[in-house]
Order: C-alpha cells, then sequence, then structure tokens
C-alpha cells in the first residue's frame, strides 16, 4: 500500500465514507489531489493528496531533507448550495507550496493569498493548525493532515502581530462562524 492510498483509507476511515477527488497539476510538481467529504448534509471537508510525497523543505535549504515533515492540509467548509465548490483549487495551490516556493506548513503559521478563496469570501487566506484528525501512518512515514482555517485580511494582519493563538482566542471568544467562507472578519479592537 502507498502512502496515497494509507492516508485515503484513514481519511474515509475518519469521515465515514469514500471521498470525491479532483486534481491539478503545476508545471514541474507531481499532481495534487484533492478529495472532498460530506461529514453532514451542508458541510464540506476537503484535504489535499499530494503534497506529503515529499518531506516539506525549507526555501533556504541547500539540500532537501530527506526525514523533514510531512503533511496535508484540511479545510472544512459549510457549503450546503455547493457555492464554493471550486475551492478545492485554492487547497491544491497551498499544497502545491511547499514544493514549488519551499513553504514548511506549520501550526501557527499564516498564509495570504492575496486575493478571496472564492469569489464571494471576505477571506483571503488561512490560518494553519492542529486538526482533529491528526497524524496519519504511512507507508513513507506519519504525515500531519493540518487544519486551514479561512482569514481576513484584517485576521491575518492582526495574527501577524499578535499571533495565530490570540487570533484564534479571538475566534473561539466572540463564536465565529470559521467554515462560512461569507463572514465578517472578528471584532479586533
Amino acid at each position: 500500500m502507498n502512502s496515497s492510498a494509507d492516508l485515503e483509507a484513514a481519511l474515509a476511515d475518519h469521515f465515514g465514507h469514500r471521498p470525491a477527488r479532483a486534481s491539478v497539476s503545476f508545471v514541474g510538481v507531481d499532481p495534487i489531489d484533492v478529495l472532498r467529504f460530506e461529514p453532514i448534509p451542508g458541510e464540506r471537508a476537503y484535504v489535499s493528496s499530494g503534497m506529503s510525497r515529499h518531506p516539506m523543505t525549507g526555501a533556504d535549504a541547500a539540500v532537501v531533507a530527506s526525514d523533514g515533515p510531512r503533511a496535508e492540509l484540511l479545510l472544512h467548509l459549510l457549503d450546503p448550495s455547493d457555492r464554493f465548490a471550486d475551492v478545492w483549487r485554492r487547497v491544491a495551490l497551498l499544497a502545491a507550496a511547499p514544493a514549488v516556493e519551499g513553504v514548511v506548513y506549520v501550526p501557527g503559521m499564516t498564509v495570504e493569498i492575496g486575493e478571496p478563496l472564492v469569489p464571494g469570501s471576505h477571506c483571503v487566506g488561512v490560518v494553519v493548525s492542529a486538526s482533529p484528525v491528526g497524524s496519519v501512518p504511512t507507508a513513507a512515514g506519519p504525515v500531519d493532515v493540518l487544519q486551514i482555517t479561512p482569514a481576513t485580511s484584517n485576521e491575518l494582519a492582526w495574527a501577524r502581530v499578535r499571533g495565530a493563538a490570540e487570533l484564534e482566542d479571538r475566534w473561539r471568544a466572540s463564536g465565529t462562524a470559521l467554515a462560512d467562507l461569507t463572514r465578517p472578519s472578528v471584532s479586533l479592537d
């Protein structure tokens, strides 16, 4: 069994069903699949598959780390009408960043894309954190499934100054609907 198959089996077990799948290729990078699960009607969970093929290595490293961390990204949304079905492309774009730009995703990290995740969204980036899936054992070694939470430009700027943990605390305290791509920015006063 290969690493992707190990990961998909663990995700199917976690979500209780097999996923729908989309795939995209970027120049010079192995294809990235995005698996779509529907945990309950109206909810979508998008998980990258393919980012963990190679260990993440920082752009400033002279040699690709053979023992670097391996990860995939999970985005959880409320989308009862499938209005944001194309968000999988953003998940794939973010998943290609380690191979293309030498990004090493870690919890507490913020990533700004510079434009809405999908048309109609105020969110222009994500905050990376641990996910409920956690680490999945695979043939290539453990793969961390990291949660990516959509964030507005104000939230991302605030998190750069005060830290992602403080932003996450603010979200919790205000009851922010984090799975809603159309939500406004949380009050940061």
